[in-house]
């Protein structure tokens, strides 16, 4: 019997989720991933105020933003461990298949760290945010009917 993983994840956190069967009646929460740079405020994140600049058509000045670009950068490193640490758990055997449901950014950001190992046991995608759903059969409701 093949197992299932089923990714739910954003930014800040990704659930990981296993079934035995490819209904996925008996979906269970299995890890739990948190990205501490992104459950903290961005005000809190940036030491420094921000500088200041000109306006480009003006006499005008305006602070500088980092706030965004330290979000993508996080964003981003936070995509490829994950995606390094499924690589590592389907070469030691723990799953035969994957289903990934992330919030559409954040799975473009997966999607981009594939390599061929997991997109060859890809089954899914779902661009949409399912992480924060409570219980399993919540998260399930938003699969598909059979997983493998």
């Amino acid at each position: 019997m093949a197992t299932i993983w089923v990714v739910a994840a954003d930014a800040a956190r990704a659930r990981i989720f296993e079934s035995r069967n490819r209904s996925g009646n008996d979906l269970r929460e299995i890890e739990t991933w948190v990205n501490p740079e992104l459950r903290i405020p961005a005000h809190e994140r940036v030491t420094d105020r921000p500088g200041r600049a000109y306006d480009s058509g003006g006499e005008g000045r305006h602070a500088m933003s980092e706030g965004g670009e330290l979000k993508e950068v996080e964003s981003d490193r936070f995509a490829r461990e994950l995606v390094s640490w499924l690589d590592d758990a389907l070469q030691q055997h723990r799953f035969q298949h994957l289903m990934i449901a992330a919030a559409p950014h954040f799975l473009g950001q997966i999607r981009h760290h594939l390599d061929g190992h997991l997109k060859g046991c890809l089954t899914g995608e779902i661009d949409k945010d399912i992480c924060h759903l409570e219980r399993p059969d919540q998260v399930r409701k938003h699969l598909p009917d059979f997983l493998a």
